[in-house]
């Protein structure tokens, strides 16, 4: 079973993402024919909310705003909008104003300024703890004085009414001895966040619309944010939002909780003014520019640069497609059907820093992060974009998931999931997984392909059970498979690879015992 698989044409337009990295979005062309599939409750199925008042009163608003006329967020200053990625680091919040700090509370909060590419202005509103009403709330009015203005803009003047452009969350992990940044909201509805011991890497957007079609894409933005005070012994932190966009409003909840993993409980309903081409749910936003099957630039010895190096699905109780990703000079958009979506995410597998030779960027605590539905979604469709990209500051990786029911203006979409911050692969994935490849191009007619295959359940199996490789490749064949056990308890799997043509062969691997599936299904769109 093969992921349909499109070429885009060009790149036409481009987001940065938070703290400088950019986002790239592109128009398509198909290049093999394809369907696509998604997921979760419309409203008739959804459970009383009067267990969260605030969610509920913001759903209420969401679906008012979404019967009017859009409204853009106010123009910024020009001042502010010209700044560009250094003059924009010049201004730093007050460290000593972050809010609630001067109470010791286990949570503190800090804003970001507008400015550069921060261009929407976001509300913030502060409510009392256990509040069950957003009449309560406190809104957070601009302050240029949590804010230090340095180098060529210590004279600057923001007007008073400029609002902010995200914020960021400050608390302490169990075993941390001083709190730290530990999740952050900036720029559309991009957040992101980490586990003890990471470095912030993958992200996550509240939603994608038309997301790599033949025209821009349309980037809902989180416009209004209301944040509970945490009590004295808080373990956990709640952050309620309301994004907007030309095409869909939605109410967000988040519930953050910084335990040895940390994790995201998201709650979301969409009220929809008009139906858009594509609606991806629970995207996820990384970087690849180089690694296993792709050699870096003569003038940079690093062996890898990325922050994830495949796209994992969980589609069964114990059934996984691991797509090892690509940076290709074209982009390219591959999907992966699945009648249930038991998970997904984009994983940094490798974590020993021998492997990336980078002190600075420390690639290799980056999170792997895993998305888990409350219940699995049907009938849709995980899709992977991957985009050229000239620099490791540009994210050009994109995953998502996309229902086969569309969506309609008059029913709105609710949402249930748990994002994972995670070190490893999600726990419950027991079979052998793919921890190498290889790709030798020395042939000029043919290439060879080595991968390798690691887990307890290879390691424990006898010596007399053979194992069984099945290779499958679409616009080419496997010849001269041979499967080989390592003293390392390793199994590898080796072929030549003769393509039919000019473009990349799509490739797909497993292992099995007889009848039995014993590995991931191991995937890779492999240039010729």
């Amino acid at each position: 079973m093969f992921a349909d698989f499109f070429q885009l044409k060009k790149v036409m337009d481009f987001r940065r993402k938070p703290l400088g990295r950019r986002w790239f979005t592109g128009c398509m062309v198909m290049f093999l024919a394809g369907t696509a599939n998604v997921y979760c409750a419309h409203a008739q199925d959804k459970t009383p909310q009067a267990e969260d008042p605030i969610f509920h009163a913001i759903q209420e608003k969401a679906a008012d705003v979404a019967a009017k006329p859009y409204q853009s967020s106010p123009e910024l200053p020009g001042e502010l909008k010209d700044l560009n990625y250094d003059t924009y680091r010049l201004i730093a919040f007050e460290h000593e104003k972050s809010i609630w700090k001067p109470e010791a509370l286990p949570f503190w909060m800090e804003l970001f300024h507008r400015g550069y590419i921060y261009r929407d202005e976001v509300q913030v509103f502060l409510l009392p703890p256990g509040s069950s009403s957003v009449n309560e709330a406190e809104r957070l009015d601009f302050d240029p004085s949590r804010f230090q203005y340095r180098g060529e803009l210590a004279g600057l003047t923001p007007p008073k009414d400029l609002g902010y452009a995200g914020l960021k969350i400050i608390g302490k992990f169990p075993k941390s001895e001083h709190p730290l940044e530990i999740a952050s909201f900036l720029g559309a509805s991009y957040f992101r966040a980490i586990s003890p011991d990471q470095f912030y890497g993958t992200s996550a957007r509240g939603l994608a619309v038309d997301i790599g079609l033949a025209k821009p894409e349309e980037f809902p933005v989180f416009r209004e944010f209301w944040v509970e005070r945490p009590q004295p012994d808080a373990k956990q932190f709640k952050v309620w939002a309301l994004l907007d966009s030309p095409s869909v409003t939605g109410a967000y909840a988040f519930v953050i909780h910084p335990n040895e993993t940390m994790t995201i409980d998201v709650k979301a309903e969409l009220h929809f003014r008009k139906v858009p081409e594509k609606v991806g749910v629970a995207p996820l936003t990384s970087m690849w520019m180089w690694g296993l099957g792709k050699e870096g630039p003569a003038n940079d010895p690093r062996p890898r640069v990325h922050d994830a190096d495949s796209l994992l699905i969980q589609t069964g109780e114990n059934e996984w497609i691991r797509r090892s990703l690509n940076r290709l000079d074209f982009p390219s958009l591959s999907n992966y059907q699945a009648r249930q979506l038991y998970g997904f995410g984009l994983m940094q597998s490798e974590r020993d820093p021998a492997r990336y030779q980078d002190d600075e960027a420390k690639y290799d605590l980056r999170p792997s992060v895993w998305i888990t539905p409350s219940k699995p979604w049907v009938n849709g469709t995980v899709q992977l974009l991957e985009l050229p990209s000239d620099h490791e500051g540009t994210d050009n990786i994109g995953a998502y998931w996309v229902a086969d029911r569309p969506v309609t203006t008059d029913q709105p979409i609710e949402l249930e999931y748990e994002i994972a911050f995670l070190h490893q692969a999600p726990k419950q994935h027991s079979l052998a997984k793919v921890t190498d490849f290889r790709v030798d191009r020395s042939d000029k007619s043919s290439l060879h392909l080595t991968v390798v295959f690691q887990g307890d359940n290879l390691s424990r199996l006898p010596v007399e059970r053979e194992l069984l490789p099945l290779i499958e490749v679409q616009r080419g064949s496997a010849k001269e498979i041979v499967v080989r056990r390592t003293a390392l308890n390793t199994v590898e799997v080796s072929c030549k690879l003769i393509p039919d043509g000019p473009y990349a062969m799509e490739i797909e691997v497993v292992l099995k015992v007889e009848d039995e599936l014993c590995s991931e299904s191991w995937r890779y769109l492999c240039p010729i």
